[in-house]
């Protein structure tokens, strides 16, 4: 269930190596797990080692941000093409120093999380998904998207393993801002909490709204799983 995780790849802004982020999610027995760190895939490698070590499906993505360092959306690959498809998107922007679009292109082999709180597209395409925060609950009761539950996940992040590691984070984002601590907004760091959670409270967090956690999550990773394994 964990889509959205971060590694210090994501410069600037995580801080766990991809050993690290693999060993916390082994602790825990999660079998599946996404390295999607912010605009960039270099980590990949040692992600995918780690987590083949420990007996976790690796799944490759990219959390893509524009220059005002928002989310604008998180892709993740089906197969090994689909990984190809994201750098390929990556690449051309970097190399033409194209502002990124407010929607990618329509991937072959990846699929597409918009995050709920984003001006979404009028209508999701086959691989595009929405993703919920479990502070986002309440909102979903009254959005028209509560009707379409075949197109929501749960979208709860990784960036710590702890209290230092936020502590570090906001040094690192006020190095990359150019600004003291205190001149840091809200929007400019991430949520304190988002670390691993067991099982139970993983549950707990979604408890509002326990149908995100049953058929659509739980198949986009078995269709995520069984696409890689056949690689």
């Amino acid at each position: 269930m964990y889509l959205n995780c971060h590694s210090y790849y994501s410069l600037r802004y995580g801080t766990l190596s991809p050993e690290e982020l693999v060993a916390g999610a082994s602790r825990l027995g999660i079998e599946a797990l996404a390295l999607t760190d912010i605009n960039n895939s270099t980590g990949m490698v040692d992600f995918v080692a780690g987590c083949m070590l420990q007996g976790i499906k690796p799944i490759g993505g990219t959390e893509f941000r524009n220059e005002s360092h928002r989310l604008l959306y998180i892709v993740l690959a089906i197969n090994n093409r689909g990984f190809l498809e994201i750098n390929d998107f990556l690449t051309w922007h970097n190399l033409n120093k194209a502002p990124l679009p407010p929607c990618p292109p329509v991937f072959t082999n990846a699929l597409t999380i918009y995050p709920f709180s984003n001006k979404l597209p009028r209508k999701l395409k086959e691989n595009e998904f929405v993703g919920i925060h479990p502070h986002e609950i309440r909102k979903l009761v009254s959005s028209p998207l509560q009707h379409l539950q075949e197109k929501l996940l749960a979208l709860y992040p990784v960036t710590f393993a702890g209290e230092s590691d936020f502590v570090l984070h906001q040094y690192l984002r006020a190095i990359d801002k150019n600004t003291l601590l205190t001149k840091l907004s809200v929007n400019d760091l991430a949520l304190p909490d988002e670390k691993f959670l067991s099982n139970d409270l993983f549950r707990i967090a979604y408890d509002e709204y326990p149908e995100i956690l049953e058929i659509p999550g739980g198949l986009l990773i078995s269709a995520i799983c069984r696409s890689i394994s056949t690689q």
